[in-house]
């Protein structure tokens, strides 16, 4: 059974992160009004990861998160997911958990579903 929480929606952590990365964004159009971001930071042997959906327009979707950690202590894998609603020009956070490892360990990607369109995100690794 792995330590890692199999819940991570509701877990907000806090904390000061010495080294961040930039999300990359990938989507089937160009004038998506979806924004995806995927930020995955490494301070103190801790990964923080955080998952936020905005929108340039009111939009109800569903969204998929997927984080895999590979290690020598073996392979943990979560998934979640879920409803959002935004309003015009809101990012809101869907989730964020905060794990121990280093960030090379660390495979994350966020898809989001509103209105049609899809769009998927990954983590960049610092």
């Amino acid at each position: 059974m792995s330590a890692f929480p199999y819940s991570i929606a509701a877990l907000v952590l806090t904390g000061a992160a010495c080294t961040a990365s930039l999300a990359t964004s990938q989507s089937e159009k160009s004038s998506d009004a979806l924004i995806c971001e995927l930020q995955l930071t490494e301070a103190n042997q801790q990964v923080k990861i955080t998952a936020r959906a905005g929108a340039r327009e009111a939009a109800r979707g569903t969204y998929e998160l997927a984080i895999d950690q590979r290690s020598k202590a073996g392979r943990s894998t979560i998934r979640q997911g879920g409803e959002f609603v935004l309003k015009a020009g809101e990012v809101a956070t869907l989730g964020e958990a905060k794990f121990s490892g280093r960030a090379q360990d660390f495979l994350a990607e966020l898809t989001l579903t509103a209105h049609g369109q899809r769009k998927t995100c990954g983590a960049t690794q610092p």
